[in-house]
């Protein structure tokens, strides 16, 4: 079987660590990394020895699939170019600046019949993959995003750039629709929110607390889950999940503490071997346009919330 062809469009940060995954795949050829900043370009090629580009159009037709990392307010364009072309596209987080955007590139996607994939990383993480297992009616959730200031990412707020990883994993432990939304937040070091909170009520009664800040001391991404006699909590950062378990015995209750630290995982390179995986197998991806549509709705909503 042939190799499938890929690219990267935009090798900032992120695009470099999507071009070093494919790079070392051997079930893909990485057939050049695309980007406008020149000399950057250059300079991860020279890396990886592969070819540059400065426009995307110039690839279409030596390429199967693409990562598209570049600025959010570009991901409908180059994604929609890549599209109507027949490509399978995996675009990083958040999907679209708009729910319009992400709703016609889905429609794309499937009258094209392409994979469509969003980047939201946390749905690979090995820790969160054995919480997913245990969770069946969840009750209440708590989640904390905190990160240093960064220029990266501030191109939007920081419910697009972490709160909005919190929702996509709530939306997809609980099914129930939302009932209400409330938010607030501050910008303090860009013209955007750099704090938020948001608290998330559901129909089916479930409640969601989540915290994001761009502007900490300290990095912390951590979640607790509470479900008739149990609770869990989940550290993203240090791959340690504990478990807390109501138990009886001889008509004595006490709670039971079980605590698992995983080695860390590479969760970029598991969402990059999905992906190559749902185009092999023409199988549905593990985070859709769907899910990627419903994190991208209730970020907007939240932030629009604190602009009022």
């Amino acid at each position: 079987m042939s190799k499938f062809k890929i690219a990267v469009i935009g090798v900032g940060y992120l695009g470099e660590f999507h071009a070093q995954k494919y790079h070392t795949n051997k079930k893909v050829e990485l057939i050049g990394i695309v980007d406008t900043n020149k000399k950057r370009c250059c300079e991860i090629s020279n890396i990886l020895g592969v070819n540059s580009y400065s426009d995307y159009k110039n690839i279409v037709n030596i390429v199967d699939a693409v990562s598209i990392v570049v600025p959010t307010d570009l991901h409908y364009k180059v994604a929609k170019f890549f599209i109507e072309n027949g490509k399978h596209v995996l675009i990083e987080k958040p999907f679209a600046t708009n729910v319009n955007q992400a709703k016609k590139l889905i429609k794309l996607a499937k009258q094209y019949k392409v994979i469509l994939q969003i980047g939201h990383l946390e749905r690979f993480n090995k820790v969160f993959l054995s919480l997913e297992k245990n969770i069946r009616n969840p009750l209440f959730f708590e989640c904390n995003r905190l990160s240093p200031y960064k220029i990266r990412g501030t191109e939007v707020d920081v419910i697009m750039d972490l709160m909005i990883h919190d929702l996509d994993i709530i939306l997809s432990l609980n099914k129930s629709k939302i009932k209400s939304i409330h938010a607030n937040g501050i910008n303090v070091l860009t013209n955007t929110t750099d704090i938020a909170h948001a608290r998330i009520t559901f129909e089916n009664g479930c409640v969601c607390n989540l915290s994001a800040s761009r502007i900490s001391d300290k990095v912390e991404r951590k979640m607790r889950v509470f479900q008739k006699n149990a609770y869990f909590s989940l550290d993203y950062q240090n791959y340690v999940l504990d478990t807390y378990n109501k138990t009886e015995s001889k008509g004595i209750k006490k709670i039971e503490k079980k605590q698992v630290r995983f080695i860390k995982n590479d969760s970029l390179n598991e969402e990059i071997k999905s992906f190559i995986e749902c185009i092999a197998a023409k199988k549905n991806p593990i985070v859709s346009g769907n899910d990627g549509l419903a994190a991208l709705k209730y970020a907007i909503k939240i932030s629009n919330l604190i602009k009022k």
